[in-house]
């Protein structure tokens, strides 16, 4: 196991003072007694504020800065700075006598202590609490303890299928301690997920203090599932909310399940290389003025392209009209962890962000996290949806991976979003160096109509662009799996979608750059073929309403055929009100949800699609025989 390194500043104008208290904490530390989980502590001198801040931006192994107020003239401004920068960093003041600082977020200590040995024990007792994983220890404890069981699950440990002749080689593929650590609620020293009162209780109240909420609660079923609980939460028994047209699908199938009134914001688009954008702020605020009866209002940032909203405003402008804000972060649970991402929807004041734990950070799939900071949050209440929700058989690794993924975003995410950024900068130079290949910057991608609303763009997600190469998107996404054995995250025509996690290496990057530079070299438009430049259709527009989505969904219903008996769209179908959801995909984004009315536009737009050989699927189009179908409602066609 690699050694633990950690860091800790004293600043202080006072050099005399600093000196001997830094030489004093490093004797303590060099005399500490080694045990296993161990981390090397070292103590530096920070001469001022200014010098704090600069080895709070640069270095990714400080964990703790102990400001000398009595010295220090802006101590309050500096702790207020280096926290905003540096969330994660336990902080201390030592202040004058006599002096109140209780409006600061830090811990105080006494100046004039003889005892330094006493403040080493404080910062690394603070230290060691946030490297805490308390139910991924319990749970490793509890797996090398070897115990029999006589519970579920069936396979005992890896038991049923160790010495099995037919399956023991899926034991070897998936490896002993995946089948020890699937346990069951029987085990009760692993606490309750849907009660928790100990070690996963500790494990949550971490993640809270970590990403910034009052409140943080696991989630073992994806973002889905808690999109679905909070909504529950607060438009069970039905009511308006206001959401974009492209949030996803788990949000518009809450809407059916719960009877809620949807207020639909139309997408923005990018028809060049199809990325769907943030709603333009201005129809926002419109639709929270319009509409001050909403409990709800459900937003996506950052997309899966990577677009961020500047949410201050809009969370400000929405609270003032009385309506909670839930911000859907599944592609940003980094955000919190560099300055360069913040502010994430935590800080601007959401009362609810759902994140997908395991799509950027380091937690299994479906590894998910629902962070609340509601002023009015009934949390009885919210427990009973979340349980509505949730298996009374969680995965015990998957909880764990919750626990871990904290862990290290707490104690090293700075660090190695810093690495993500470099590796980031790598790709940028060197896919752009193909000539051939080029990745967008913010400016290409963003829609017109967004352009003074203050979009950022997380440097973590990539989109190249690959009209120029002769090639179509989806050409090269199978060359570079089928040929080199990298498989990116996603296409679009024209555009190859490439995630920098946690998880990217300098190894990969030398392996995408060789595998692109080849491709470059052997592309169609190096034989002067070139490819013909495409965009997307934008959505119809979005139609009216003839009733409720849920009324739709569970109302009596008969298929219409999309096509005619002859050529083009079946006029049965215009003005016929949907029953299903609509879904091309991608980019994923609904052209119809139940409740809708069809409009001839509509029609048409899923018409040429289904016929265009684009290679776009359609989801909620039924095949009834070999002849696609819609679902009606009946009797209101």
């Amino acid at each position: 196991m690699r050694e633990r390194h950690a860091r800790v500043a004293i600043v202080s104008a006072d050099s005399e003072f600093a000196a001997g208290l830094v030489a004093e904490l490093n004797r303590c530390a060099a005399g500490e007694q080694r045990a296993p989980q161990h981390c090397e502590l070292q103590f530096v001198h920070a001469r001022d504020s200014a010098e704090a801040r600069r080895l709070a931006s640069e270095d990714g192994i400080l964990q703790a800065l102990v400001f000398d107020a009595s010295t220090l003239a802006e101590a309050g401004q500096a702790i207020a700075g280096v926290a905003q920068l540096r969330p994660e960093l336990d902080l201390y003041l030592m202040p004058e006598p006599g002096t109140d600082y209780g409006q600061l977020q830090v811990e105080l200590l006494d100046r004039l202590d003889s005892k330094p040995a006493h403040l080493y024990r404080q910062v690394r007792t603070a230290i060691q609490r946030r490297a805490r994983t308390p139910f991924a220890d319990t749970l490793r404890d509890y797996v090398y303890s070897a115990k029999d069981a006589w519970h579920t699950p069936g396979h005992s440990g890896g038991d049923s299928l160790r010495d099995s002749p037919w399956v023991s080689d899926f034991y070897q593929m998936m490896g002993e301690h995946i089948f020890n650590t699937d346990l069951s609620v029987s085990v009760q020293s692993l606490d309750s997920l849907l009660e928790p009162h100990s070690v996963i209780q500790e494990a949550q109240e971490l993640a809270a203090q970590a990403f910034g909420a009052r409140h943080t609660f696991f989630v073992t079923n994806g973002t889905s599932t808690a999109n679905k609980v909070i909504m529950q939460q607060l438009l069970g028994a039905g009511g308006k909310v206001i959401l974009d047209q492209a949030c996803h699908k788990s949000v518009h199938h809450a809407v059916v399940l719960f009877g809620a009134e949807p207020v639909y914001l139309a997408a923005s688009l990018n028809p060049r290389f199809g990325f769907y954008g943030p709603v333009p702020v201005q129809r926002v605020l419109a639709a929270i003025d319009t509409h001050p009866d909403a409990r709800l209002l459900v937003l996506t940032s950052c997309t899966y392209d990577g677009f961020r909203y500047d949410l201050a405003p809009i969370i400000a402008h929405a609270h003032a009209a009385g309506i909670k804000v839930l911000v859907d972060e599944a592609w940003y649970a980094h955000g919190r962890f560099h300055p360069e991402l913040r502010p994430c929807a935590l800080d601007c004041g959401a009362d609810y962000v759902t994140q997908s734990t395991h799509k950027m950070l380091s937690a299994f799939s479906q590894a998910s996290m629902i962070h609340v900071s509601d002023p009015d949050f009934d949390e009885h209440r919210f427990r009973e949806n979340l349980n509505m929700h949730t298996s009374t058989s969680p995965q015990y690794a998957m909880i764990a991976s919750l626990d871990v993924a904290r862990k290290q975003m707490s104690m090293e995410g700075f660090a190695r979003l810093q690495a993500c950024f470099d590796i980031a900068a790598q790709l940028r130079q060197g896919i752009n160096g193909t000539g051939v290949f080029r990745v967008l910057e913010l400016a290409d991608m963003l829609p017109e109509e967004l352009a003074d609303d203050g979009i950022r763009l997380d440097p973590c997600k990539l989109s190249v662009d690959v009209s120029a190469s002769g090639y179509s998107a989806r050409q090269l996404q199978l060359a570079l799996f089928e040929d080199h054995g990298i498989q990116i995250e996603k296409v679009t025509h024209n555009t190859l979608s490439i995630l920098v996690t946690l998880g990217a290496t300098d190894s990969k990057v030398l392996r995408l750059l060789n595998a692109l530079n080849k491709l470059a070299q052997k592309a169609p438009a190096s034989k002067g073929v070139a490819s013909p430049r495409r965009s997307v259709t934008p959505l119809p527009a979005l139609s009216d309403f003839a009733c409720l989505p849920r009324d739709a969904y569970f109302g009596p219903s008969r298929l219409v055929p999309l096509n005619a008996s002859d050529r083009g769209i079946n006029e049965a179908l215009i003005g016929a009100v949907i029953a299903d959801q609509i879904v091309p995909y991608p980019p994923g984004i609904p052209v119809l949800v139940p409740g809708q009315l069809i409009t001839r536009d509509i029609a048409h737009f899923l018409y040429d699609l289904h016929h265009g050989n684009t290679g776009i699927e359609i989801h909620g189009l039924l095949e009834e025989g070999e002849e696609p179908c819609l679902r009606v409602l009946e009797g209101l066609a």
